[in-house]
This record gives C-alpha cells, sequence and structure tokens, in this order.
C-alpha cells in the first residue's frame, strides 16, 4: 500500500502526514462478539474491488461505485460496520471523519475497531478495520489498498496485513495515528438480518510464532470456502507462499516479507489432484508437487514469478503420500509414501532426479513430513497409529533410522519446519488442537506445548523463515 494522496479525507482533501498531539481516551470498545462479527464481514469481502459483488450480494461499498472507482476506504469501513448494526452516524466518505466519531482516538486496539493513519483535526491519509490483536501487533483489512501505480483506484482491493500495533508505527509511509471503536452494533447485523459471514466449508488461518518464541495468533488468511488442504513454503526473499488444494486445483497465496498479501491465484488448474506439498528453495525458486491417481507431478515456480508447468517425478502410479525437502546446497528431497514404506527421491540442483529408494519399509507408515535443515541435514517425520517418528537423513547421505518423537498415540497429522539457528519445530495435530514441539539444534526436544486450542482444526502446514521466524497455517471450518 502506498498512494497517501489518493486517500479520501473528511473534506475530500489529503492530510498532512503528522500525528495529533493527544489522544482522547475515546469509548468503550465493542463486545467480543460484536467484534468477531466485524472482522468476519471484512473477511468475507477480502480481494474485492471497488464496484466488486460484496458479501452481502451488493454493487461496491457506499459511493465506491459511483461514477467510477474512487478513493473508497471509509466507505468500506463504514459499510462493514454498517452490516453489523453498528450506529454510522455521523461518517462520511472521508477517512478523517472516523477520528471524531464515539470520542475519538485512542492507543489500545481492539477486534472490530477502525485504525486511523496520518491523522490530524478531522483529516487522514488511510482508515481500515483491526481483525486481530496480537502480542504488540495487529492485522487489519482495508479497502482501497494493493493498487497499481497509475491505475490505483481501479485496481485497488479489500487486503489484510498484519504489523505494528504501536502508535507512529510507519506501515506502507503512513504512520499509525491511533484506533477508533464503533458504536453499538449486534451480531445478526442491522435491522435483525443475518450478517454477512465468511461461506460454510473451510478456510485457512495463518498464525505466526516469532523469533522471540512468542505467537501472534491465528488470522485469517483465505476466507474461500471448500478448501481442503494447504502447504506452506517459505522464500529467501521472506516472502511465505500459501498453498491450497481446492476441487482438485491447486491456488498459491503470497504473504509479503512486509505483511501484505497477494490473493490467491490459480497456479494448476487440473481438476484432478489428490494432494500437494511445497518448499522453498536456496536460489529462490519454489517446487510444488502434486499428487493424483497415484503418480507425483513436479512445478517449479521460478524466483521471477514465471511457472514451469507440472511434469512427472514419480510415474509409479501406488504413491498415497507426499512431502518435500529442501536442502542448502540446492538438492530437493521428494519424499513419497507407498503400501505403508517410504521412499526418498532426489532432485539434484542441476535439475536430475536420482530415482526412489526405499529408507523406512516398515509398512505401517500412514503419513509423511520431511524437512532440509542448515547443516545439510534432512529430518523425515513419519506417523504410524498415532505416534510420531523422527528419522535423520545426514548431509553424507547416511540415515539415522526412526526414533519416537511423539508418542502420544492420538496425533492425526504432522508437519516440521526448520530454523535458521538449527533448531526444528514439529507441530502436531491431534483432536482439533495444533501442538508445537521443538527440537533444539543440540538435539534435545522441548516436548509437545499447545499452540492452537480451538478445538476446530482438521489440517496444518509449517514452514520456518530466514528471520527466525515460523508460519503455521490451520485449515478449519
Amino acid at each position: 500500500m502506498s498512494k497517501a494522496a489518493i486517500r479520501r479525507a473528511a473534506a475530500l482533501s489529503t492530510a498532512a502526514a503528522f500525528l495529533p498531539i493527544s489522544l482522547a481516551l475515546g469509548a468503550s470498545p465493542a463486545s467480543a462478539s460484536v467484534g468477531s462479527s466485524i472482522a468476519a464481514t471484512a473477511q468475507a469481502n477480502l480481494g474485492d474491488k471497488a464496484c466488486s459483488t460484496n458479501s452481502a450480494g451488493g454493487k461496491g461499498y457506499y459511493s465506491s461505485c459511483t461514477g467510477g472507482p474512487e478513493a473508497w476506504c471509509a466507505d468500506f469501513a463504514k459499510w462493514v460496520w454498517a452490516q453489523n448494526g453498528v450506529d454510522v452516524n455521523g461518517l462520511t466518505p472521508g477517512a478523517g471523519s472516523f477520528g471524531r466519531y464515539n470520542g475519538g482516538l485512542h492507543s489500545t486496539p481492539h477486534v472490530g475497531d477502525a485504525i486511523l493513519f496520518n491523522y490530524n483535526n478531522g483529516y487522514a491519509d488511510h482508515v481500515a478495520l483491526v481483525t486481530a490483536v496480537g502480542n504488540g501487533t495487529i492485522t487489519t483489512i482495508g479497502g482501497n489498498e494493493h493498487g497499481v501505480s497509475g491505475n490505483w483506484s481501479a485496481t485497488s482491493i479489500v487486503q489484510q496485513s498484519t504489523h505494528s500495533s504501536a502508535i507512529g508505527y510507519s506501515w506502507g509511509g503512513q504512520r499509525i495515528s491511533g484506533y477508533v471503536s464503533p458504536r453499538g452494533g449486534n451480531d445478526s447485523g442491522a435491522s435483525g438480518a443475518p450478517a454477512p459471514a465468511l461461506p460454510p466449508g473451510n478456510h485457512v488461518y495463518d498464525n505466526i510464532r516469532f523469533a522471540n518464541a512468542s505467537w501472534q495468533g491465528a488470522a485469517l488468511a483465505d476466507g474461500g470456502a471448500d478448501v481442503s488442504q494447504v502447504a506452506t513454503a517459505s522464500l529467501p526473499n521472506g516472502d511465505t507462499h500459501v498453498l491450497t488444494l481446492v476441487n482438485g486445483s491447486v491456488y498459491d497465496n503470497v504473504r509479503f516479507a512486509n505483511g501484505t498479501w497477494q490473493g490467491a491465484a490459480l497456479a494448476d488448474g487440473g481438476g484432478h489432484i489428490d494432494q500437494i506439498a511445497a518448499v522453498g528453495m536456496p536460489n529462490g525458486d519454489m517446487h510444488v508437487e502434486t499428487l493424483s491417481g497415484g503418480v507425483v507431478y513436479d512445478n517449479v515456480r521460478f524466483a521471477n514469478g514465471t511457472w514451469q508447468g507440472a511434469k512427472v517425478a514419480d510415474g509409479g502410479g501406488s504413491v498415497g503420500a507426499i512431502s518435500v525437502a529442501a536442502l542448502p546446497n540446492g538438492d530437493m528431497h521428494l519424499v513419497t509414501l507407498t503400501g505403508g514404506s517410504v521412499y526418498d527421491n532426489v532432485r539434484h540442483a542441476d535439475g536430475t532426479w536420482q530415482g526412489a529408494q526405499v529408507f523406512d519399509d516398515g509398512g505401517y507408515v500412514s503419513s509423511v513430513a520431511a524437512v532440509g535443515m542448515p547443516n545439510g541435514d534432512m529430518h523425515v517425520e513419519t506417523l504410524n497409529s498415532g505416534s510420531v517418528y523422527d528419522n535423520v537423513r545426514f548431509a553424507n547421505g547416511t540415515w539415522q533410522g526412526a526414533a519416537v518423537a511423539d508418542n502420544g498415540g492420538g496425533v492425526g497429522a504432522v508437519s516440521v519446519a526448520a530454523l535458521p539457528n538449527g533448531d526444528m519445530h514439529l507441530v502436531t495435530l491431534t483432536g482439533g488442537s495444533v501442538y508445537d514441539n521443538v527440537r533444539h539444534a543440540d538435539g534435545t526436544w522441548q516436548g509437545a506445548a499447545l499452540a492452537d486450542g480451538g478445538g476446530h482444526v482438521n489440517a496444518i502446514s509449517a514452514a520456518g523463515m530466514p528471520n527466525g521466524d515460523m508460519h503455521l497455517e490451520t485449515l478449519a471450518k
């Protein structure tokens, strides 16, 4: 986001880019249920443009599409509040009108609040809505964001971002001035009509474990319905790719290093894909493995953003599950599960393949997850009767052999992520809740700790980032 000049202020002009002298106490925040309802409505319109059909079935947001696209951030925020029964009297198409609403600005964000940027005496450059609050961070959703230079208003969208919540923090060249709480509101929307909400089905949430070991909390990353699987890959530039499987086709969504999201774009529309896996490579490429009818295909998204197209990587016809790992030397390991036994195939940095070789022929493995480590080792986690086993392929090509990593007996899914400091995170799903176990670089284990106790998660994927953060994607209804 940039282009502050196109943001609509209260008098249809832009504001001076400095902070208010002080913040008012403001009014009490909306109830948690009203805030959650506001967040759900905002999320249901992610990716929309000024003239899109909104989640209530209408066109645009108030005057966003009247006479052509305009600077419509305030229209979007006001519309979302109104859909949830909030009293929006006094609010105008100008972002600055929020600064004089309901007691003015305060410094503590709450879910459902409006956030103002560059506010001064009734003028503001931008307004968005707070949809999640973490430990010093917030997730916001705003209209009229992420447009193309030279054609901003026609290309800008409803976008989600995660960043610091601190007053004065600069996001996209605009500083946070404060927060404004909605007045009134109800969970059933205005006039008693059901409030627009996420469509039924699975949705993808992004949770971050920061390098300091604190958690952001799960924030909606993809509100589309019918997502059946998710895979995560991190790139050296700090971007995170979230791959989703929807009705047999694969979509790629990018969370850029600055916290903004691209939005899901079709990556493979074959329509017959059963499973996906993805990994970022040291050179900035990303490999996406797809499983269809027991055959594995390898697709490459090159560092320049172009795609190779899917090519057969394992044509055996009986593969039941896949995972993929990248090593520092540029090799990629494709780990496959066939008849309860695990095979390792290497795509060397020069593009040649080794061929699948068995390394765990126990015959009882039901799921696999693999990750490459900074020292050149590869860890392969196998799931057998609800317990997780950790096997190491050392950098010299020898194998450790499977050793118990989690003997709980109730694990239903597993993912694994590596951090630059040599730690490995083993993420497990048990009874709809997510647990995080750390294997430190010295080989000791932390033990599984609750990371998401919501109880409704049905799939997981994790990836370590170059800055030491870890992204945990969860799929939940």
